[in-house]
């Protein structure tokens, strides 16, 4: 509750200081540049979470040995992965006219260039660091986890405040923005390796299969990544490229302020998704069956109420954030409402497949989620604005994701409950 309570407060306070240090037009391209981050959370090829759900069937079968396996064949399989994006962004950043991605001017390009290439390296480094968290969750130690990226947080909105307070940069307050939250990724990656120095490392042979298992998994996992940030986190570059940075930045505060409703409600998935690895191992199918049925209907339940408040209360909501009147369409309100309310039940549902590696079934929908929601998405953009965008979202998600989950739910629980793990 402490780091995503900072992780809120950093996503709101933030908000009015870099809106008054750039404007709107800039404030638009610093948002989109920060949601790359979240954007390019596939860049791990799915790795991380393979190497998660490991980690967690071992943890639940007390083989030590097989965990520490686990995380050495993660982190070496990561470190890789890291350095292949490096020499494929050194080939391809100077070719590409950042300025026009942003939706900026083209006596911003060096601003958009410099700004552009901190986010790149920090996305490149975050992909092995990352990694210590996830592990920690799967050892059931998530206050580790989430004290370091608690800390993260906190230093970076520290420091975006105090350099929108200074007037600073485009670049600057992206590099705030994001690379702080690296200085609690290097402070957990460090005290996982404390805590597992203990334990004698594992034979050559060993990680030679582990590393099998994690690539095949990892790739599962890489493929709903990719679907889940072409849907989702590809709002603002979508809206920047084709509409402008300024209607992206109005956009963004939306999306930001209904964002609080996931972001809460993954106080309860992300350390869910381990423990129910956990629980499948030790074959406790009775706690499986009713927490999925009691997280299912909690949080849908909770994510209509918030999205109706959110919805009703925007005005006076916006007018204590940022100081200054924002028009916001009904349809733009009501759309992020009835989004984050389905959202809710789907990702309820979708913690415990991930948990469960009911991959072939997720990866099915998943791409065709991501291709038609992309492609809709473009198409509403270019004929009526981005007031209908979470519309498409609600659209797509449903008929060809969430009604096809529903229907066949009974029987995909059935084969995630009688598995081998």
């Amino acid at each position: 509750m402490v780091a995503k309570a900072c992780a809120a407060a950093n996503l709101f306070i933030a908000v009015p200081f870099v809106l008054n240090a750039l404007g709107t037009l800039q404030f638009g391209a610093w948002a989109t540049l920060v949601s790359l981050v979240a954007f390019s959370g596939f860049l791990d090829f799915g790795l991380g979470n393979g190497t998660m759900n490991l980690v967690a069937a071992a943890h639940g079968r007390d083989n030590q040995l097989e965990v520490k396996a686990v995380i050495s064949q993660g982190q070496r399989t990561l470190t890789k992965v890291a350095i292949y994006l490096a020499v494929v962004v050194a080939l391809v950043f100077p070719l590409v006219p950042w300025h026009d991605l942003v939706g900026l001017p083209a006596s911003m390009s060096g601003q958009s260039r410099l700004a552009a290439g901190i986010v790149l390296i920090s996305i490149i480094l975050a992909v092995p660091l990352n990694l210590a968290s996830r592990v920690q969750l799967g050892l059931g130690r998530g206050d580790r986890a989430f004290r370091w990226q608690a800390l993260g947080q906190l230093l970076a909105l520290g420091l975006v405040i105090g350099l929108a307070e200074l007037h600073a940069s485009l670049a600057s307050l992206t590099a705030a923005a994001i690379s702080a939250p690296l200085v609690g990724a290097v402070a957990n990656t460090l005290q996982l390796h404390r805590d597992m120095a203990a334990i004698r490392s594992p034979r050559m042979d060993e990680r030679r299969d582990l590393a099998h298992t994690i690539r095949r998994e990892g790739l599962l996992f890489f493929v709903l990544q990719l679907a889940a940030a072409l849907a989702y986190a590809g709002d603002l570059p979508l809206i920047s490229l084709l509409r402008g940075a300024e209607e992206a930045g109005r956009y963004a505060i939306v999306q930001r302020l209904f964002g609080v409703i996931p972001m809460g409600l993954s106080l309860v998935w992300v350390p869910l998704w381990p423990i129910y690895r956990q629980a499948l191992a030790a074959r406790s199918v009775d706690w499986v069956r009713s927490t999925l049925r009691r997280s299912a209907l909690a949080a849908t339940g909770i994510a209509a109420c918030l999205g109706l408040v959110f919805a009703l209360g925007f005005q006076a909501i916006i007018g204590l954030w940022v100081h200054r009147p924002l028009s916001a369409d009904v349809l733009i309100l009501s759309g992020f409402a009835i989004w984050v309310t389905i959202d809710a039940l789907g990702t309820a549902l979708a913690t415990f497949f991930n948990a469960a590696s009911l991959m072939r079934f997720q990866v099915t929908i998943a791409l065709m989620f991501g291709v038609l929601c992309i492609g809709l998405k473009a198409l509403v953009l270019t004929m009526y604005g981005a007031n209908l965008l979470p519309w498409a979202t609600v659209l797509v998600y449903t008929t060809v994701s969430l009604f096809p989950t529903l229907f066949l739910l009974r029987r995909l629980v059935h084969t995630a409950l009688h598995k081998a793990y």
